[in-house]
């Protein structure tokens, strides 16, 4: 359960920073594909955790 609700969370996270990517200024741009790459190096991070339990427990 715990990893379901962390991919919801970056999802969500993922969504705002596509508006910001989306906007008029470079400043909020840069800062959503920084947002969307700090994300997704957190999700690779989780689903690694999860694999590593996983194998653990065979």
């Amino acid at each position: 359960m715990e990893y379901i609700l962390k991919v919801i969370l970056v999802i969500v996270a993922i969504t705002y920073s596509l508006q910001l990517v989306n906007s008029q200024s470079d400043l909020l741009v840069f800062g959503g594909l920084a947002f969307i790459g700090a994300a997704l190096f957190y999700l690779f991070g989780e689903i690694k955790n999860l694999l590593k339990q996983i194998k653990s427990k065979l």
